[in-house]
């Protein structure tokens, strides 16, 4: 009798386990029905709108090997080494090891004025083209030199603790206005005329032109990390200007010669990323 109770025991405990089996089955099936299938939200990429593009500003001292200007106002008559300055501002590309900008820079005028020597000069001449009076008469010269030059440059060496030493080439245009002028004054320090009814020669002359030309430069220098976007930027550049032209005064032929410069230049670059 015992063993029979225990047999209808252990089998009323398979049938519970049965049905608590199959309920579990449909509890999880029915779920699965009823839950979505899972999307996985796409992941956008950063989009860099300004990387490895940088800004850049620059101050220089320059010694410019420039045409004399002569008190006779013979436009180069010798070479002279003029002290100067350049303020300039570009952008550049940086990728990797290699970086290009462009620059523009402003230089400071040269500027120069000069009494050239005395001459004898005609001051009356009667209806019959004969003179009848004459004076002592001294030539003075001025001249203005603007410049502006445009060059894209480098080539970077690799960077070792925050030092980034770099070697370029640059190449680009300047441009120059040259106004020169020679005027004439009398003894009495009037503007020389002559006092005339016909045509009489005269003395004073002046000029504007302005020159567009090929330009090169070599530089070396030394970034330096000042923060995770700028750096420091010391060198040297030599650069080539091209050839300025002028006239003699007392022969009004033209002459030029080019113009070499020597700078030290320091700047900050700016990374915009």
């Amino acid at each position: 009798m015992r063993s029979k109770v225990i047999t209808r025991g252990i089998a009323g405990a398979a049938a519970m386990a049965g049905l608590f089996s199959l309920a579990g089955h449909a509890t999880g099936a029915n779920y699965a029905a009823s839950s979505p299938d899972f999307v996985p939200v796409p992941t956008q990429e950063k989009v860099e709108f300004a990387s490895n593009w940088y800004v850049r500003g620059d101050l220089a001292y320059a010694q410019e090997t420039y045409p004399e200007i002569a008190p006779d106002s013979t436009f180069v008559s010798s070479t002279s080494v003029l002290n100067a300055y350049s303020v300039g501002a570009g952008f550049g590309y940086k990728a990797d090891w290699f970086r290009t900008d462009l620059i523009l820079d402003y230089r400071s005028k040269v500027q120069a004025a000069g009494i050239g020597p005395s001459a004898q000069c005609i001051t009356a001449v009667d209806a019959s083209g004969n003179v009848t009076a004459t004076d002592i008469c001294t030539s003075h010269l001025d001249t203005e030199i603007h410049r502006w030059d445009l060059l894209a440059n480098y080539v970077d060496l690799g960077t070792w603790d925050g030092f980034t030493p770099y070697i370029g080439t640059g190449a680009g245009v300047t441009w120059s206005r040259l106004w020169q002028s020679d005027t004439w004054t009398m003894s009495n320090g009037l503007p020389y005329q002559v006092s005339s009814n016909g045509f009489f020669f005269d003395f004073d002359r002046s000029q504007t032109q302005m020159h567009y030309q090929f330009a090169w430069a070599l530089m070396a220098g030394v970034g330096i990390a000042m923060t995770d976007h700028a750096q420091l930027d010391v060198g040297y550049r030599f650069l080539d200007l091209g050839a300025v032209s002028g006239f003699s005064g007392m022969t009004g032929t033209s002459v030029s010669q080019r113009v070499f410069v020597n700078e030290l230049r320091a700047g900050v670059r700016y990374m915009i990323d």
